[in-house]
């Protein structure tokens, strides 16, 4: 069984802002295997499950915030007993250039809260992590939770999409097989 987890904020507002990059390959995945979110108040979040390979696949958006991320990861992970080696996060980079894909394992939270607090939570830094650049401007927090502008949402639904690409070649081919074919591909 894999656990894919893409990172972001609940709520309308936060729909197509940088912060919530993550939620949107959870939501590409939702269309491309053509299965449903369902609140779930055990989980404090929103999960669905799809078959591919033979294999169960979870995957989760945390309705905690993205600094209490943690929280609802490791509710998913202990419940269902789910090795560390099989948990797949999404989430952004700012320190990346936009739309830049990077696939990494046992590494640094690199300053990301929502990271971070997965971290903690499972007392792991072995799972795989799929990273998004979203660039800087400004103010990080500021730029994490403003919308992007139409020509940007174009772009990083392409990352997205790649982003998703990259979580199932996790899943088919292994961590290292999918790093060698994403790693540094941009969508510009």
């Amino acid at each position: 069984m894999y656990l894919i987890v893409g990172l972001g904020n609940p709520g309308s507002r936060y729909v197509f802002t940088p912060h919530n990059v993550g939620f949107m390959v959870c939501d590409l995945l939702s269309v491309s295997f053509n299965f449903n979110f369902s609140q779930s108040q055990k989980f404090r979040g929103y999960i669905g499950d799809f078959n591919y390979n033979a294999q169960k696949i979870l995957v989760l958006k945390p309705s905690t915030y993205m600094n209490l991320s943690g929280i609802s990861v490791s509710l998913v992970v202990d419940f269902y007993k789910i090795d560390v080696d099989n948990i797949i996060v999404i989430h952004d980079d700012i320190d990346m250039e936009f739309s830049k894909i990077k696939i990494k394992k046992n590494s640094s939270s690199g300053g990301h809260r929502g990271v971070q607090s997965i971290i903690e939570s499972i007392n792991s830094k072995e799972f795989v992590r799929i990273k998004i650049g979203v660039g800087k401007k400004g103010n990080p927090k500021e730029h994490v939770l403003s919308q992007f502008n139409k020509d940007e949402l174009n772009i990083i639904r392409q990352a997205a999409e790649n982003a998703k690409d990259a979580a199932i070649s996790i899943i088919e081919d292994g961590y290292t097989v999918a790093m060698n074919k994403f790693n540094n591909t941009t969508v510009i």
